[in-house]
């Protein structure tokens, strides 16, 4: 049967007389156009028009597609087709679902391979403390871990313990911004057989990476000269009626409830190793520091161990726990078997009882942090000179522990006065007598203390009460965590490919005629007359929300890089949508915050702020006027770049989060001034080059003959052919070698292709 015509932008359809008509007058330039050949019903053709032959190639309107309308099927062929859509739907979200699963594995993977080492970077607060090191650790610890919401959880709870302060946080959490864009920028990759969807779904993923490198470039310096996002979270924190005793499920999990199930079957991780490494803690059940989770228990015997041992302390019987000295054996045992203790264990009978040999395993002569009660006055409050505040403390000190009721107040204040001279000092006898005070310090003491993890392994030889049960359980601890997380990497990584290419066929099935059409107009169309301008905006507020709701901007922009692709979303939606992602994604930091108590919710909620207010300060200079939004233009060449040269895409990866973050934070170890003296120049002739590319383009008249264009350079420093050579003779088949070599043979962009579905 002939059914020819066309589908305009509204999803009209045009009959074949008047298509013909149009087609002669040349106003058929876009839509949905039926091939002149006659087609059996049921049986689709897609031609899709190369991206070369597109006016726009971000847009994807010139597709030319066979297609038979609904009033022209037969009663069977409207049976089958809605079958057909009925069917292809539940195949899209069955590769959707297994997409976001092969994420969740992927992100396993890099804890397993790169979590112990992102773990011991952040135990190196003197490097961190220098902001440049600082951002560069944020990346790299991200892409290490493929998760900005971990390594940002890590930064506020290290901030809660007090391990790191709030100022160094700040650099850290703008890397992690830039670190987890990594993971759309990977899945981009799955289209890169087809140019056209290769072009717009890499420019779709880097508009991410752009908008978070061009917002630390701007915010960073601004930051370390005015602590702009510091003051600004601290002022917003400090008004705030917070409950300080914490929520310990704050933290809510949407999109794992329906993952988790599946997911837990074949990898599961231990969440808080990386953070006990962090905080240079050994994971509650193995000292190897191992990320996988081994132990299911909702307390185990060893968390049950450390709570028991905080009440032995406090009894008659076990007193020298309190002190700081060397344990006889004797005492160390009958600490070992102790009945309450022991309980941790729910053993079924009397074995792996303690003797002298295993139970001084479980201890060892080290540091550990005591904390006392003292009486206490405030020198600094009587506004004197330094050196009259420091000889006050000098004394103070002298007078031994200062224990509650062992300080005569007024005596003290006697022989306190005459250490005030100047004149600017406050210093009275009555002030002094009511200003002392209890308070609660903290020191660290040497002394033999009682690991319970090493209690668990070597004394009782149970780590666990329940075993956690899943697919790679099996290999450990035959393989260790490298091990199976490099396994777990390709498994990942094949199952993601696979998902895409079946999302994207069955995408491109599902899109056609009016519905393309329709699904294209209603995602990519802007509010009519000048509320249009506020379009983009609710698509902020839309990639907010449903980042909130899986609670990872990883997952939500990955999943849209294939549409930008296949050119369902445009690139010019997909920024707003990416921007309120940004946004949905710090929710994540503010529950984990939200977990402390006291002042470490405080400190902990100010740094989760930190990262909201940089992002919301990165797209009100990103977003609101048009010519500022440079992440767009940026990101289409990129896209271009990419699509020419399909290597290019690889190379940007490593260059972008791993060498470059890499390099800079090598250079910045030995101090400013050999990062400043290395990159100085560099960053130079960059800002050099970049201005002459814009006068080049604008008003090449002005420049010298030679510098209106870059042929005087060898062709290796103007052009990326030389390389594209080499790479395609190493790398990649001979497809795209006779995609750039023969442009008119069926493989080249512009040939139109047939594809039977």
């Amino acid at each position: 049967m002939d059914s020819k015509g066309y589908y305009d932008d509204n999803g009209t359809y045009t009959p074949p007389a008047i298509e013909a008509n149009e087609k002669k007058n040349g106003k058929i330039n876009d839509g949905f156009v039926l091939d002149e050949k006659p087609v059996d019903k049921g049986d689709v053709i897609l031609d899709r028009i190369g991206d070369d032959e597109e006016e726009d190639p971000w847009k994807v309107t010139s597709l030319s597609q066979n297609y038979t309308p609904w009033n022209e099927l037969s009663q069977n062929g409207k049976i089958l087709r809605v079958i057909g859509y009925f069917v292809k739907v539940i195949l899209v979200l069955a590769a959707l679902y297994m997409f976001i699963c092969s994420l969740d594995f992927l992100s396993s993977a890099f804890k397993l391979l790169g979590g112990e080492a992102a773990g011991k970077v952040f135990q190196q607060n003197d490097i961190l403390s220098n902001p440049v090191a600082g951002l560069m650790m944020g990346v790299l610890v991200t892409v290490l871990v493929q998760s900005s919401s971990t390594s940002t959880s890590i930064v506020v709870s290290m901030v809660g313990a007090g391990i790191l302060k709030i100022k160094t946080a700040i650099p850290i959490i703008m890397g992690a911004n830039i670190g987890t864009s990594v993971t759309n920028t990977i899945v981009a990759i799955g289209q890169i057989s087809d140019k056209g969807e290769f072009r717009r779904a890499f420019a779709g993923a880097t508009v991410h990476d752009m908008f978070n490198w061009l917002s630390v470039i701007v915010l960073l310096p601004i930051e370390i000269a005015t602590g702009y996002l510091y003051h600004l979270s601290g002022v917003i924190v400090d008004s705030l009626p917070l409950n300080r005793e914490g929520d310990k499920s704050a933290k809510k999990d949407i999109l794992k409830v329906i993952t988790k199930p599946f997911t837990s079957l074949i990898i599961q991780v231990n969440k808080d190793a990386i953070k006990q490494i962090a905080n240079n803690k050994d994971p509650e059940f193995d000292e190897s520091h191992a990320i996988m989770k081994v132990c299911c228990d909702k307390t185990t015997p060893s968390k049950c161990c450390s709570s028991k041992l905080k009440s032995l302390a406090s009894s008659p019987a076990f007193s020298f726990l309190n002190t700081d000295s060397t344990y006889s054996t004797s005492h160390k045992l009958s600490v070992c078997q102790n009945e309450e203790l022991r309980s941790c264990a729910k053993r079924d009978g009397p074995d792996a009882i303690a003797t002298p040999g295993n139970c001084t395993d479980a201890w060892a002569y080290s540091n550990v942090t005591r904390s006392k009660t003292m009486e206490w006055l405030d020198c600094s409050m009587f506004n004197g000179a330094t050196t009259e505040t420091n000889s006050c403390n000098t004394f103070l000190n002298t007078l031994g522990s200062l224990t509650p009721g062992s300080v005569n107040h007024s005596d003290a204040c006697l022989r306190i006065q005459p250490k005030f001279t100047s004149q600017d000092h406050t210093f009275s006898l009555q002030n002094c007598t009511s200003s002392w005070v209890n308070k609660t310090v903290e020191y660290t003491a040497m002394t033999d203390e009682m690991s319970c993890t090493r209690w668990a392994k070597h004394v009782e030889q149970k780590t666990c009460n329940k075993e956690c049960e899943f697919l790679f359980k099996g290999l450990y601890p035959t393989l260790n965590d490298k091990e199976i997380g490099g396994i777990l990497l390709v498994i990942s990584l094949v199952i993601l490919s696979v998902c895409l290419v079946c999302m994207v066929k069955l995408l491109h099935s599902l899109l056609r005629g009016p519905m393309a059409v329709i699904i294209k107009k209603f995602v990519n169309a802007d509010f009519p007359g000048p509320l249009g301008y506020l379009t983009g905006y609710l698509a902020i507020l839309i990639g907010a929300g449903l980042t909130i709701v899986v609670q990872s901007s990883s997952i939500f922009t990955s999943t849209l890089t294939p549409l930008v692709g296949i050119g369902v979303i445009e690139l010019d939606r997909m920024y707003p949508l990416t921007l309120g992602s940004n946004i949905g994604t710090t929710t994540t930091a503010v529950l984990s915050a939200l977990a402390n108590s006291g002042d470490k919710l405080l400190d902990s909620l100010q740094v989760a702020f930190c990262h909201l207010f940089f992002n919301i300060t990165g797209i009100l200079l990103f977003y609101p006027l048009p010519f500022m939004r440079f992440p767009i233009p940026l990101a289409k060449f990129l896209g271009n770049r990419t699509a020419n040269y399909r290597w290019y895409a690889i190379v940007y990866i490593f260059v972008m989060f791993f060498i470059f973050p890499g390099a800079v934070f090598a250079l910045s170890l030995p101090g400013w001034y050999v990062l400043a003296g290395v990159m100085g120049p560099i960053f130079l002739l960059f800002i050099i080059v970049a201005i002459i590319k814009v006068i080049q383009a604008k008003a090449p008249q002005i420049l010298p003959t030679k510098l209106q264009n870059w042929k005087f350079l060898p062709k290796a420093l103007r052009s990326l052919e030389p390389y594209d050579r080499v790479m395609m003779k190493i790398f990649f088949c001979k497809r795209f070698q006779m995609q750039k070599q023969q442009p008119n043979s069926p493989m080249s962009p512009s040939y139109v292709k047939n594809t039977r579905f």
